[in-house]
């Protein structure tokens, strides 16, 4: 079992261990121990704290809670097919999944505001909903179409618990459903068995095997993402979406779902994001060949060289991001900074400079020390 190594970067963070939020500074204990995707009872603990006396976490809280409690009022959306890969922004079946798409925001704020106050209002409502989308959702198994339940996934782990059997019973079979369409999907043939499509496939199902406490789930996630780390990833840091499309949209797109998985792992002990597969590739070095172009060092002129009629498509259809010969946004890498920041102090730092100081919840939790279990 590979154990964690953190990087302590000169940065700011690692100087004071401060995060700067506007004109507030929020102040953050050294990292400790290993990070995870779901903060332990002792993250929990300090959050409460956190956001009992220091205004930048009580921005951080109250966002949460603003989703939450309008959620409380409101009344799910599900979808029966989710349809958005290969889609150009302004079909209507693209559009309607990105609105029922919403209600998962919804569900990892009812369950986050659920484990910071203990209202069973916010966790009975995540039920709700988990519940409808259970009834009404058919999975397909076409991972870009189902990479968007991630925050329901989130969520559920953190209220499963606290939700009446038969709901429960629901919603597992569900999530069960989606890891098996998603398992069966893959064409070994096909491009896509070790491009994008996968590393969020390896996502989708290892987090529903975390949430449910599936053994089988959780193996073929962690078979996976080691072969993923060697087949998508390059020992340049470069990965094979990059040199397909000509686009850091694409090499940030795959990356996300990778370093997801691997702080899933992180409750295990293991150190998914630094360890290096027989070509040379890691997560990390993929992540640190991407930061001089989000620091400005570098530019890149996105699908300039790709022959994916999709990317010529969009970019006739003036999406932005997605238009030939524009410049990649270093802002539109936040997600990813904020995943990454778990592991990298230089890349929390960035994060707090490209957001203009607006907390994310996200960051906040992973400048937490992190010793113990998942709890709430």
């Amino acid at each position: 079992m590979v154990m964690f190594r953190m990087r302590h970067a000169r940065s700011a963070f690692a100087r004071g261990c401060a995060l700067v939020a506007g004109a507030t500074l929020l102040v953050f204990a050294p990292l400790a121990g290993a990070q995870t995707l779901w903060p332990t009872a002792r993250q929990w603990d300090q959050a409460r704290v956190q956001s009992a006396s220091v205004p930048a976490w009580r921005t951080v809280i109250a966002a949460q809670r603003r989703i939450a409690d309008a959620a409380l009022t409101s009344e799910p959306k599900p979808v029966a097919v989710l349809t958005t890969g290969g889609r150009l922004r302004g079909d209507p079946l693209k559009a309607r999944t990105e609105e029922g798409l919403q209600d998962m925001d919804k569900i990892q704020a009812l369950a986050i505001t659920y484990r910071l106050g203990h209202d069973p209002r916010h966790a009975a409502k995540a039920g709700d909903y988990l519940l409808r989308w259970a009834q009404v959702n058919r999975p397909t198994g076409q991972p870009i179409d189902e990479t968007g339940l991630e925050p329901a996934i989130f969520g559920y782990r953190l209220v499963r618990a606290d939700l009446a059997s038969a709901t429960r019973e629901s919603v597992d079979g569900w999530m069960r459903r989606i890891a098996e369409a998603e398992m069966g999907s893959r064409e070994l043939k096909k491009k896509t068995a070790t491009n994008n499509w996968h590393s969020h496939r390896l996502k989708i199902v290892g987090l529903i095997g975390f949430a449910l406490g599936d053994a089988r789930l959780i193996a073929y996630a962690r078979d996976g993402l080691r072969a993923q780390i060697n087949d998508n990833l390059l020992a340049s840091g470069e990965s094979v979406d990059f040199q397909e499309r000509d686009a850091l949209s694409y090499h940030v797109y795959d990356l996300r779902p990778l370093v997801t998985l691997a702080l899933a792992f992180g409750e295990q002990g293991e150190d998914f994001y630094h360890w290096k597969a027989a070509n040379g590739a890691s997560i990390a070095h993929s992540v640190a060949w991407l930061m001089p172009y989000l620091k400005g060092e570098k530019t890149h002129a996105e699908f300039v060289r790709s022959d994916v009629r999709f990317d010529k498509a969009r970019s006739d259809n003036g999406e932005r991001g997605h238009v030939v010969g524009s410049l990649y946004a270093p802002r539109d890498a936040l997600p990813l900074l904020f995943l990454a920041a778990a592991y990298d102090l230089d890349c929390a730092a960035l994060a707090e400079q490209l957001s203009d100081g607006r907390p994310n919840w996200r960051l906040a939790f992973n400048l937490l020390p992190a010793a113990g279990a998942p709890g709430g």
